[in-house]
């Protein structure tokens, strides 16, 4: 197959890597894209352990199955692992043309095929290597083709595997948040403004850690003695101050143990002797729930730059119709030119501070609608909101790679890097996203193509 068509091809095969499919199909799905897109005999896909000493051995290719007899190990040790490993240990890709020649060829795991050639590019994440995906056994030499068509489905495969664990991982929050909910603590109360009389139920005491003999509120100012200073107005808004609307606010409270957040809702029902009113309302205990607002903060966020990732970029156009970033928008695949030899030459902590000064120039460059993202690595994406046309979106992405263009210095060093920026339209809610993030994905990988440092439009 000639090159041309074995990279459309390929990129045709990244649609089919989504969240939609389980992780163990996707994974599957890759290994033989991967055999495919490099005219291999067989194929492999690892994961590499937190403790980067092991390997979890995942899959292999059907060819590659029938052929040997392979299983999966969840902590395969890297240093059992022959020169096939070498990717995992440098972090770089590793062409064996003559694997039986080559020096620490040992070191197969039990049952595995017979390797004459072998190609194996690492997938790194944070400064670790997260993935192993080779091929072997190509009736002729691999080269750096094969090694850019291999990277190109690592990185699809594992930024769709990150993906779908985070979505699991938000997924096991909400369900804490939910149990934590149900055991949220409430307490009733009843306030008569007129008679400055305080009712509150048996819970209160429990909200608010009381000792079995310390009396209950019984009037507005004792009721405050529990509250912030800062919110005594909102409470006298909510229960002395009787009106035709229903009221809630999060106010300050205090405890043996310290101050928590909870909320206090009201509404106010006529007497039902005489006139006036009196205020009813609930009070709950809010503190688990502001934790689990910072976890899904934390969910959404890339630490390193501290803007919004992957999952929140998903959110944002999975977003209604009449919410920011349902109508048409432009996405915007953008990747680093010359990010890695710089980080090479000038370690990962250089490399750090280049992101995190990338991400700022990002964001200060877009409109305040628009959504900047790190997607991992040294890949960044943007969501513009209300675009004209093919013209407005090459306009900002003209305007993104000036901003990255820009030098930088750190460490008393001058350094320089470029982008290439893929970019589609997305018409409308009903476009199915993926189609619109693979359409850009090929704009992508025709302006780094033509030698990087420019954006395509994907019509």
């Amino acid at each position: 197959m000639l090159s041309q068509e074995r990279l459309y091809s390929t990129l045709d095969g990244l649609e089919t890597l989504t969240t939609d499919v389980s992780e163990d199909d996707l994974v599957n799905m890759a290994v033989e894209l991967a055999q495919s897109a490099t005219d291999s005999a067989i194929a492999y896909l690892h994961f590499l352990n937190d403790d980067q000493e092991t390997i979890e051995l995942v899959t292999w290719s059907e060819a590659t199955l029938r052929h040997c007899q392979a299983t999966y190990d969840r902590h395969y040790p890297l240093a059992a692992a022959g020169i096939w490993g070498d990717a995992a240990r440098t972090g770089l890709p590793c062409i064996h043309n003559d694997y039986s020649g080559e020096a620490g060829r040992r070191g197969l795991p039990a049952g595995h095929v017979p390797l004459s050639r072998h190609l194996a590019v690492p997938v790194v994440d944070q400064g670790r290597v997260r993935m192993l995906i080779g091929v072997g056994n190509k009736a002729g030499p691999y080269d750096e083709f094969d090694t850019h068509l291999l990277d190109i489905v690592a990185r699809r495969a594992w930024s769709v595997v990150r993906q779908r664990r985070m979505v699991r991982r938000l997924l096991s929050i909400e369900r804490q948040f939910v149990e934590m909910e149900n055991v949220n603590l409430f307490c009733g109360l009843q306030y008569d403004c007129d008679l400055d009389q305080l009712a509150c139920d048996s819970m209160f005491a429990t909200v608010f850690r009381m000792g079995a003999m310390e009396p209950l509120p019984a009037r507005l100012e004792e009721l405050l003695a529990f509250i912030a200073p800062e919110d005594h107005q909102n409470v006298r808004w909510l229960l002395g101050e009787p009106g035709e609307t229903r009221r809630e606010a999060k106010i300050r409270c205090r405890r043996p143990g310290g101050d928590f957040t909870a909320e206090l809702r009201s509404k106010y029902r006529r007497r039902e002797l005489g006139r006036g009113f009196v205020a009813v309302a609930t009070l709950q205990d809010c503190s688990h729930q502001v934790d689990m607002d910072v976890l899904r903060h934390r969910a959404e966020t890339d630490p390193l730059t501290g803007l919004p990732n992957r999952h929140r970029l998903h959110s944002f156009l999975d977003a209604p119709r009449d919410a920011p970033g349902a109508g048409p928008v432009a996405f915007h695949y953008i990747d680093l030119d010359g990010f890695k030899p710089v980080n090479d030459a000038h370690g990962h902590l250089a490399g750090d501070e280049l992101l995190r000064i990338i991400g700022k120039r990002l964001q200060g460059t877009v409109r305040e609608e628009d959504l900047v993202v790190r997607l991992g690595g040294d890949e960044f994406a943007l969501v513009q909101s209300t675009v004209d046309g093919p013209s407005s979106v090459l306009a900002m992405a003209e305007k993104v790679i000036a901003a990255i263009e820009a030098p930088v210095v750190i460490r008393d060093e001058t350094l320089q890097i470029s982008a290439s920026i893929g970019a589609a339209i997305r018409t409308g809610y009903d476009q199915p996203l993926h189609e619109v993030i693979a359409a850009a994905d090929r704009a992508l990988y025709q302006a780094k193509a033509a030698g990087g440092g420019r954006a395509v439009f994907w019509h």
